[in-house]
């Protein structure tokens, strides 16, 4: 079945065409296309089956559409010109056209194929209707009319030229009963035979020989290639795509439904349909008032005995409450002629424009009120959501009943439309299973609630006998007989532990639930077996059922591999989390299984860990190359925040949910750190590259500033918590030196080039302030803290001396500039009248600061001079030797101090 109105195309009901191929722009509108290559025109509508196609003029192939019921019909088609150039086709089309009777009129589909004139028409139309045959009636002998070999042969030769594809039209209104000239010719044969046979007279048998006679003598003319109103000259894409029955990737296919176009199909193809999970045949019947699909009776008995479930469609027309009765009479005429069984499921194709009407549902109605008095009363609709009067149709049967047409272009399997319907047609363009003999397309349907199968199953025309101990099919119901020959209601063991029931109308379940005694639920399958184990089913739902055939609630099932479910009060399996007991928690994945050492991450980013009993840890889990985490009472993954454990032992857990080892920045320049067994450090040092040392205090904070320890120790930590070493820092304005080892230093240190500087034993620099070393040396420390050198004035008008090593002079002199100045035992310069003696002058010299023993020479004269040896004793210079001397002819020269 393929939803198509044979009315204008409306946009909402055409199937969508590719425009584009090979760089030529076809123009498709509905199923009419027009090709312009070389001016070259051929136009195609589709047609009835019975359409009676003929060239109306010498430039012109006409496809003419005409309704099967119609005996008024007129020439529909439009004519398109074949191009002057291709003079083949035009002398060709132009012989054709000067044939007798043919050169303008098209001929009823309801007129003999053959006919010339009215007479013989009516004659034809006579013995038909007494003919009473399955192929050949008022509208199905539709005898097969085609244009000569020579016209198909230029329709032919024009698609070539034009590039043109030639398909096979598949109209659902329309049935193709001729494909190939040797079909055409069988059915008029057939319509023949049956004319004669039906015949009760010599009259009606003169008659019926002399329009077979006349059909077969113009059969040159007319059945040569009578499937030319079976093809369209196309370059369209189907609506859908292409696939094969048994593709999983595309929806389930429960359905297909078969017409005449599908009369090629064999008890072979039946069968593979079977073995790739086909259900249901549906079947046309009847169309109209009058057609019947002539193999709808052989299409029936070959599923069936493929063991295929047989339903029955028929295409309606009717628009008034007279047509639908016929109509209904036309199917019934089809069911009560073939024995069908009462328990068939019929359905109305409503798809047609011609039943478009405000009356939509009575009409319907009246079209079931037929069939039911007949005792027919298993009824569905298909239509589409295109279809003008959805809504009033549907309304005769309810949704359930509803056989809904929809196509997306590519049908898949995890896109499954339509499912609060019966069933869904979802694809016209489907392939049987490889290795078929029929290859063109055939629709399929997926079944929701079991409606197709809903029916006589494969005793489609037989009625059941009586059985003793044993099965019976009624249709696609199953029945068991016991012993008395009555079939059976409620339970029945049977085989190995096998369970099936049979409800009060003693019809086997099926794809079902039954809840017995102490609420008890069971599920039969496919098959009518109680399931055991488990049982999927909806979206992503699972049941489980034990060996007694009950349904598991409240309670656990371990299946293969060790895979626990669990089970709720509804009997689903559940997913999720689930509390139970004290505090215990435990997850179930969306396949249902319970999560056994693996993490879930919950709403909120939540995790929990579930360990190998299922249930959710809480407390610290050591995991993986020493790593930590911790989950609290409510089994949550601790993440950026911190833990204290036994002992007072502090962790802290970062965004990862791992406890942290290494040093931690937070807040306002905080610091803080975790040893590699993921522990804060509190009242400890911590080395870090480069080796820098912090110190954590008893709240797990580096600290900064200083910090006394130990017998009167000192260090001191930077803003960066850093300890400093070789460093200063000033604190309340106090100077603090700290060494390599990170203490703050005492006493004296010498640095940079001669300079000095003091530390006290509180380890501030000394600064404006005297210090006396051992043997009673003095320091003065200045502003700077730097021990001073020089003279010093201080006090009132008084003055001191300071040696370049720093130390105060006492009881010495020494020569500032051109002054001399000798200071006391207190170190103060005192004043003095006596002549300086050369002992004096020794002392005061700047090399007389360092050495032991100097050596003076004294010019006397020319070449002769004092030489006297100089020996340092405490504070005083004394003379150990004195003697003569010459000096060279060169004399001093430019000698010095120190020469």
């Amino acid at each position: 079945m393929n939803f198509k109105t044979h009315n204008h195309i409306n946009a909402k009901t055409t199937k969508r065409f590719k425009l584009y191929k090979s760089g030529k722009l076809w123009l498709v509108a509905g199923v009419t296309f027009c090709s312009f290559v070389g001016s070259a025109i051929i136009n195609d509508q589709i047609a009835h089956a019975d359409t009676v196609t003929v060239a109306k003029t010498a430039t012109t192939v006409t496809r003419t559409t005409v309704s099967a019921d119609s005996k008024t019909s007129n020439d529909s088609a439009s004519s398109d010109t074949v191009s002057t150039t291709a003079n083949k086709v035009a002398n060709t089309a132009s012989n054709i056209a000067h044939q007798p009777n043919s050169a303008t009129t098209n001929l009823n589909t309801s007129q003999a194929a053959t006919a010339t004139s009215s007479t013989t028409t009516k004659a034809a139309s006579s013995i038909l209707s007494q003919a009473d045959s399955e192929t050949a009636n008022s509208n199905t002998s539709q005898a097969v009319t085609a244009t000569s070999s020579a016209a198909t042969e230029a329709v032919s030769s024009a698609a070539n030229q034009t590039g043109q594809k030639v398909s096979s039209s598949n109209n659902k209104s329309h049935e193709a009963t001729a494909h190939t000239t040797s079909a055409a010719s069988g059915s008029i044969n057939q319509v023949s035979s049956t004319a004669i046979k039906s015949a009760t007279s010599t009259e009606n048998t003169n008659k019926a020989t002399s329009v077979a006679s006349n059909a077969a003598k113009h059969q040159a003319t007319t059945t040569k290639k009578a499937d030319l109103n079976l093809t369209t000259v196309t370059a369209s894409t189907p609506e859908t795509d292409v696939w094969t029955i048994g593709d999983t990737t595309r929806p389930r296919v429960d359905v297909v439904d078969v017409a005449s176009y599908q009369s090629a199909m064999t008890q072979s193809d039946y069968n593979k349909l079977k073995a790739a999970g086909v259900k249901t045949v549906i079947i046309k019947t009847t169309e109209g008032t009058g057609y019947t699909n002539p193999v709808a009776l052989a299409q029936a008995k070959m599923a069936n005995a493929a063991g295929l479930n047989v339903d029955f469609y028929h295409y309606a027309t009717f628009n008034t409450a007279d047509t639908a009765q016929m109509e209904a009479t036309n199917m019934a005429n089809f069911l009560v002629k073939n024995n069908v069984s009462k328990k068939v499921l019929l359905f109305a194709d409503m798809e047609d424009a011609k039943t478009y009407t405000v009356n939509a549902t009575a009409n319907l109605n009246t079209f079931w009120s037929v069939l039911n008095a007949l005792g027919y009363t298993n009824h569905g609709v298909y239509t589409s959501n295109t279809y003008l009067y959805r809504d009033a149709v549907i309304k005769t049967v309810g949704q359930s009943r509803v056989w809904r047409a929809q196509y997306p272009y590519t049908p898949s399997a995890n896109n499954l439309w339509n499912t609060d319907d019966g069933a869904w047609q979802f694809s016209s363009t489907a392939l049987l299973p490889s290795g078929s003999d029929y290859t063109g397309y055939i629709d399929v349907s997926i079944c929701y609630n079991g409606l197709t199968e809903d029916s006589a199953g494969t005793n489609t025309f037989s009625t059941p006998n009586e059985f003793v101990n044993q099965y019976h099919w009624e249709g696609n119901k199953l029945y068991f007989y016991g012993s008395n020959g009555q079939p059976i209601t409620g339970f029945r063991h049977y085989g190995n532990n096998k369970l099936e029931y049979y409800g009060s109308d003693h019809a086997q379940y099926r794809n079902r639930y039954l809840t017995a005694a102490n609420n008890q639920l069971y599920y039969f399958g496919s098959n009518g077996d109680a399931i055991t184990g488990l049982r999927h089913y909806a979206n992503n739902k699972l049941e489980y059922y034990g060996t007694d055939h009950i349904q598991y609630r409240n309670r656990y099932a371990t299946v293969g591999n060790n895979k626990l479910y669990y089970f709720g009060s509804n009997g689903d399996a559940i997913s999720g989390l689930r509390h139970y007991g004290n505090n215990e928690l435990e997850f179930y994945g969306t396949d249902h299984i319970q999560y056994r050492n693996r993490y879930y991450t919950a709403a909120k980013n939540k995790l929990y860990y579930f360990g190998g009993n299922g249930d959710a840890i809480t407390g610290l889990r050591h995991y993986g190359h020493n790593k930590l985490e911790y989950y609290g009472n409510d089994h949550v993954q601790y993440r950026n925040r911190y833990y204290t454990a036994a002992k007072n032992r502090l962790y802290y857990f970062g965004s990862n949910g791992d406890a942290i080892s290494g040093l931690r920045h937070y807040g306002d320049n905080k610091l803080e750190f975790y040893g590699t067994d993921h522990i804060q450090y509190r009242n400890r040092y911590y080395t870090a590259a480069k080796n820098k040392l912090y110190y954590f205090g008893d709240n797990g904070d580096a600290i900064t500033g200083l910090r006394h320890y130990g017998n009167n120790k000192l260090e001191y930590y930077g803003a960066d918590h850093v300890q400093y070493r070789n460093r200063y820092a000033t604190v309340n304005n106090q100077l603090y030196y700290f060494g390599s080892n990170g203490d703050a230093i005492t006493g004296l240190r010498h640095y940079g080039n001669n300079k000095l500087e003091y530390y006290g034993a509180d380890h501030v620099q000394y600064r404006n302030r005297y210090y006396t070393a051992a043997k009673n040396k003095l320091y003065y420390f200045g502003g700077n803290g730097d021990a001073i050198t020089g003279l010093r004035h201080y006090g009132n008008n008084k003055l001191e001396f300071y040696g370049t090593d720093h130390i105060q002079y006492r009881n010495r002199y020494v020569t500032v500039g051109n002054h001399r100045y000798y200071f006391g035992s207190n170190g103060d310069a005192v004043s003095t009248n006596q002549p300086q003696t050369e002992a004096d002058i020794i002392g005061s010299m700047r090399v007389a600061q360092k050495a032991q023993q100097i050596v003076t020479v004294v010019q006397n004269g020319g070449s002769t001079a004092t030489l006297k040896l100089w020996q340092k004793q405490g504070n005083t210079w004394r003379n150990l030797l004195t003697s003569s001397s010459r000096i060279g002819n060169g004399g001093i020269g430019n000698s010095h101090e120190g020469n």
